[in-house]
């Protein structure tokens, strides 16, 4: 099959990820053309009717979004960010993949049919275990914002029993929706049992700063301090923002780019340490790297998304207990059951995660959706 393949943007990260996936596609048996960003809308339908692809596959943008898109060429959406916008506004993709495995219920309560989830993986020829000392007990990669500027905090938001809420009024709202061990509903919809009521103008930014900004920081702060309190053997990688922070700036020790470079600060440590909901790109490359995942137990309400995928606790990986805000320090410290989780691991995550599984997985996808709607045709 060909393919058309576009992530999300010209970011050093998804450059690194754009190749890895474009490979796992072509060992899959395809042809693969496209960017680690998202061509201008009529810049895409020109590139479709020079390649006459069989699929597009784009990160983040759905079908509906681009005007007079081809007809008989299938469209998928990988949705890993919902970036500001509501599930309504993610229609008309003939696929729809979602990042996590509890968004697809939400998405199939509006109609939705074809939508389902592919995790993401690694590429075994970048993250691969190298013979380095172990400098490091915890190893934390990724992202966290800047602080609130005072801008930002006094936003005008919604009401509250007639008065007036400002952003900064939902960050204790925040924190207990976080923090909390069992949460039926989303966090924008929790805020309706506040009695809090949004407006219906406020912007994709404020939406965005709401259901992941303030999430993402919150649990990040909230997931590290469980070990800061333990261990003063940690690093943190990523965006120079670490260092807005007191309690971080002294563990942080930069950005990387490089996806060598990536895999080589992995392997000096013993444990990655994963604050989300759900397995992530840097979780499959630690894991391939014979890195142990110690991954932040998500809500009760969630199906354990590890156990989903074959992962089991105490054997592949470590679940953490954040809600306790207690860990067994000595778990972390056994060099013989860590050298046992690495190793099972390593394997399952070769032989069940590489980019060719998901690219054979969406490939049997596109030949299933054929087979069911015979008005879907290939443009060859």
């Amino acid at each position: 099959m060909k393919v058309l393949l576009y992530l999300a943007s010209n970011s050093p990260f998804y450059q690194n990820l754009y190749p890895s996936i474009k490979k796992g596609f072509e060992e899959a048996g395809c042809e693969v053309h496209g960017d680690a960003n998202l061509l201008a809308k009529k810049e895409l339908i020109e590139k479709i009717k020079l390649f006459k692809p069989d699929f597009v596959f784009e990160m983040n943008r759905v079908k509906s979004e681009i005007e007079n898109f081809p007809k008989g060429v299938i469209h998928i959406c990988w949705l890993v960010d919902f970036w500001g916008r509501v599930h309504d506004e993610l229609k008309g993709s003939d696929i729809l993949y979602v990042w996590a495995d509890e968004w697809v219920k939400h998405f199939q309560k509006i109609g939705m049919k074809e939508v389902y989830h592919l995790p993401p993986a690694t590429d075994k020829t970048i993250y691969k275990p190298l013979k380095l000392k172990k400098r490091y007990d915890f190893i934390f990669l990724g992202h966290i914002s800047k602080n609130w500027t005072d801008e930002e905090l006094s936003r005008k938001i919604g009401f509250k029993d007639k008065k007036i809420v400002y952003f900064k009024d939902l960050l204790p709202y925040a924190k207990k929706y976080v923090t909390a061990k069992n949460n039926n509903v989303s966090f924008l919809d929790s805020l309706a049992d506040e009695n809090i009521i949004l407006n219906n103008s406020i912007d994709k930014t404020i939406i965005y700063d709401i259901s992941n900004r303030t999430y993402r920081q919150i649990r990040r702060e909230y997931f590290i301090d469980v070990f800061t309190k333990t261990s003063d053997n940690i690093v943190i990688y990523g965006s120079e923002n670490w260092k807005l922070y007191d309690a971080y700036s002294l563990y942080y020790k930069g950005y990387i780019s490089k996806a060598d470079e990536i895999n080589r600060v992995i392997c000096e440590s013993n444990i990655l340490l994963h604050d989300g909901n759900y397995p992530h790109f840097r979780t499959f490359d630690a894991m391939a790297s014979g890195v142990v995942v110690a991954a932040a137990q998500p809500p009760d309400n969630f199906d354990n998304p590890w156990r989903k995928l074959g992962f089991k606790d105490g054997e592949d990986y470590i679940n953490v207990d954040i809600y306790s805000k207690k860990i067994d320090i000595k778990l972390f410290k056994d060099k013989n059951l860590l050298k046992k989780i690495s190793q099972n691991a390593k394997e399952k995550v070769l032989k069940e995660h590489l980019w060719v599984h998901r690219a054979q997985r969406v490939l049997k996808d596109v030949s299933d959706l054929l087979k069911r709607n015979k008005d879907v045709k290939r443009q060859l």
